[in-house]
Parts: C-alpha cells; sequence; structure tokens
C-alpha cells in the first residue's frame, strides 16, 4: 500500500507539471501581444501627423516632402475654396474636387500613405463634404514598433461651409486595424476621434489597440 501512495503521489506531480509547462506564460501571453498604453500614443500621434501633412499637401498643391507639419487644426482649416486650382464655376456655384495622395516618412523608417479626395460643391459660399481618407502604414517604424495597415485605417468626416469658410467644430472619426510588431507583436482595431473646435484647439479621444489615448492633436 505505501508504494501505491507513492506511485499514485509522484503520477500527480507529472500531470500538474506537464499542465504548467502546456499553460506557462498562459496568464502573460495577452500581456506580451499587447502595446503599450506610450506605444499606443505614438502610433496615434504618427497617424495624425501623416493626415495633417497630407492635408496640407492637398490643400496647397506641394509634395508631401514640402509640406509644413502643423497641427491637424490648421490642416484642416487649409481645405479651403480655390478657384484657381482644384475649383470651378462662378462667385455663386463652385465645385470642387481636392485630391489627397501622400506619402509621409515614419521616424524609424518606411511610410504612412494616404488618399482620398474633398469632394465638394458650394452654392452662395455654403455647403458640406463627407469625405473618406484612407490610410495605409507600412513598414512604420515608430516607438520601436513597425506597424502596417490591416488592412488599414479609414479616417471619415463632414466639412460644412458658410460664406466659403469651414465651420467649426470639426469631427474626424478613425477606424480600421493594424498589425504590429516585433516585441510586442500582434493585430488591432483603432476607434478614435479628433474633435477641431478653432484654427489653434484640437483633442482626440478614443482607443488604439486597447490602450486608451488623449490629448492635443
Amino acid at each position: 500500500m505505501p508504494m501505491k501512495k507513492r506511485s499514485i503521489t509522484l503520477c500527480g506531480i507529472a500531470v500538474i507539471t506537464i499542465l504548467a509547462l502546456v499553460c506557462a506564460g498562459c496568464g502573460g501571453s495577452s500581456m506580451s501581444h499587447t502595446m503599450t498604453p506610450a506605444q499606443a500614443q505614438a502610433v496615434e500621434q504618427q497617424i495624425g501627423s501623416a493626415v495633417a501633412v497630407a492635408m496640407q499637401s492637398a490643400a496647397h498643391g506641394l509634395p508631401p516632402a514640402n509640406a509644413e507639419r502643423h497641427s491637424l487644426a490648421a490642416a484642416v482649416n487649409a481645405v479651403q475654396p480655390d478657384q484657381t486650382t482644384d475649383c470651378t464655376g462662378s462667385s455663386t456655384s463652385l465645385m470642387c474636387n481636392i485630391p489627397v495622395s501622400s506619402s509621409a516618412a515614419c521616424p524609424g523608417g518606411g511610410t504612412i500613405a494616404v488618399s482620398g479626395n474633398f469632394d465638394f460643391t458650394l452654392n452662395n459660399g455654403s455647403g458640406s463634404d463627407n469625405t473618406t481618407l484612407t490610410i495605409t502604414p507600412t513598414n512604420c517604424s515608430v516607438d520601436n514598433l513597425t506597424i502596417n495597415g490591416n488592412p488599414n485605417v479609414m479616417l471619415a468626416t463632414t466639412l460644412n461651409f458658410q460664406k466659403s469658410m469651414i465651420q467649426f467644430p470639426v469631427t474626424l472619426m478613425e477606424t480600421g486595424g493594424i498589425t504590429f510588431g516585433p516585441n510586442p507583436s500582434g493585430s488591432c482595431s483603432l476607434n478614435v476621434t479628433a474633435t477641431v473646435n478653432s484654427l489653434t484647439s484640437c483633442t482626440i479621444t478614443g482607443t488604439v489597440c486597447g490602450q486608451s489615448v488623449s490629448g492635443n492633436c
């Protein structure tokens, strides 16, 4: 009988050891595949910067490399009707199609491309535009992470005009997915709202890869 008890005890220890090996790191696996709050904030700032450069480039007809890195608030305001470039019509009716095609460099290499167009008609200076821009990071390195689109990030906004001027506030909704790596690595979604209240006031709130992000834009 003593030998039988010893055999049962050893068997139990063996089972526990196997389970421990199989589940080693189970509790921490989600953490190892989650970027830090600081990394999430850095990713969002880089995306916001790329959008601002793209808007400035489109509004002023400049190559992305020559567009100044203004705030997103100033970039939104730069999308104004310009009859001499991307707008045609008369003083009372103006049709505008402002294309956006930009590729901004990331700090550690790679790029973030932004594409789409602002397409609107103004009657006596009033009108609106529902725009969706496609944001595609490609091997974009920021804060020790390399991000790619999964497949991309979408930025949707509505611009309202009165007297040919953009009316504030302007809300920009950022959704979609990215992959990131190498350490941590994984894939995740973004859900961020940028609210532009004036030429100098822009705030962001939301989540990037499950981490809360906030601040000025």
